[in-house]
């Protein structure tokens, strides 16, 4: 069957879109395309990239590049169309009144991301939100949905479940870095993947404050426009910016003596390149973080970043939300703090330090966790499930091998 994937928003090498599910697609045999902005066309691991022209801004994506990514999508001749942006909904509808097959990709609730979203004027949050309900009621009843998290079927009913656990290829990478009980001499924390308030950078970057002597490095994406806010957090401390040759620009000095003086170090990692990822992972961390403040938007989500810790070996220090206490309380894999209370933050990070058995033993179970119910291979199987029931009559039957081999 000739599948294409269609985005006006993500990058080419999107761990979900691209590594999840159109290579997992493309192993059972289908004609995979991935029709996506930026660069040029070329076939990566069976995969054909179809590219559009960037947008220039975010008003030009979602109105002149999510045409012209469904009209790439449609010259392709796939039988079906599996979009994973909101702006494409429309040109959904489109595609499904022109008799195509199309499958509505659900990456997060955009009714409840509303109210985080710092682009959008908090007067006009409320009405984003009650819109995005409606026309995701509207997608429901017409196209086959899928969720990244399970949380997301109470607004999209009957939906199949992908969930974004890690791919074997990537956990197993994560799972052969060294963990040792030799603790480093100082605190040192780490923050993997997209840094923004509502992520809880400004919380975290304050813990510097509160930890002497200290490390708190966060890698990953980091706006242009966040990192003052994050220095100024941070307080009287140090702040160096990594650059991925390894060479350091310091942009701030502490006044305190070397010993007292904490530091914070912004670095811009790609974490699609799983290379990058995983040399940021290497050093002596004492914990991963995911100190996030309160709303609601986060209660039920299962952070990518969970998993990735997980299978990194290192204990977790995060906010205390229900789903979160779930991961972490089933496996004792780390600790849930109040966000509210900087102080129980620091408390259990202290622990941590002082206890590096307990932490060690604390990171392999997590590591054993990915391995028995939080990898990639579990939710492979409903995908293939899902484009099984998409075959057209008469088409030959897609190849086993992957769900057999999960």
């Amino acid at each position: 069957m000739k599948i294409a994937h269609l985005s006006s928003h993500h990058e080419r090498q999107d761990n979900r879109i691209f590594f999840r599910e159109c290579c997992t697609l493309a192993e059972a045999g289908h004609d995979v395309s991935l029709v996506i902005r930026n660069g040029g066309d070329e076939v990566v691991n069976g995969v054909k990239i179809l590219a559009v022209p960037a947008p220039r801004n975010r008003l030009e994506r979602v109105t002149l590049t999510a045409a012209r990514v469904t009209w790439r999508g449609w010259k392709s001749g796939a039988q079906v169309l599996h979009f994973h942006d909101p702006e494409l909904i429309p040109w959904g509808f489109l595609l499904r009144a022109l008799g195509r097959k199309v499958v509505f990709d659900v990456h997060e609730d955009f009714s409840q991301a509303a109210g985080v979203r710092e682009w959008i004027p908090d007067g006009l949050r409320n009405l984003v939100s009650s819109a995005y309900s409606a026309v995701a009621r509207a997608a429901n009843s017409a196209f086959e949905v899928v969720i990244a998290e399970r949380y997301y079927e109470r607004s999209f009913p009957g939906a199949t479940p992908v969930l974004n656990y890690p791919h074997l290829d990537r956990s197993e990478r994560l799972r052969s870095v060294d963990r040792h009980a030799n603790r480093p001499e100082n605190i040192r924390l780490i923050y993997a993947g997209t840094a923004s308030e509502s992520r809880g950078a400004l919380l975290q970057a304050a813990l510097a404050q509160h930890l002497p002597g200290s490390t708190i490095h966060f890698s990953g994406r980091i706006p242009k426009d966040l990192a003052p806010k994050m220095i100024e957090a941070a307080g009287d401390v140090h702040v160096g910016l990594l650059a991925k040759d390894g060479t350091m620009e310091w942009v701030k000095r502490s006044s305190k003596p070397e010993g007292e003086a904490s530091t914070v170090i912004l670095q811009g990692v790609n974490y699609f390149v799983t290379h990058e990822m995983v040399e940021a992972f290497c050093e002596p961390w004492t914990a991963g973080l995911a100190v996030f403040p309160l709303h609601e938007h986060y209660y039920e989500k299962e952070l990518t970043k969970f998993f990735e810790y997980m299978a990194a070996g290192l204990p977790m220090v995060v906010s205390d939300f229900p789903v979160w206490r779930a991961i972490v309380d089933a496996d004792n894999c780390g600790f849930c703090v109040d966000p509210a209370n900087i102080e129980e933050a620091v408390a259990r990070i202290r622990w941590l330090h002082e206890n590096p058995q307990e932490a060690l033993a604390m990171g392999e179970r997590g590591r054993q966790a990915v391995v028995s119910k939080y990898s990639w291979q579990s939710q492979q199987k409903n995908l293939l499930a899902l484009y099984n029931r998409l075959v057209p009559s008469g088409a030959v039957a897609v190849k086993e091998q992957v769900a057999s081999n999960a």
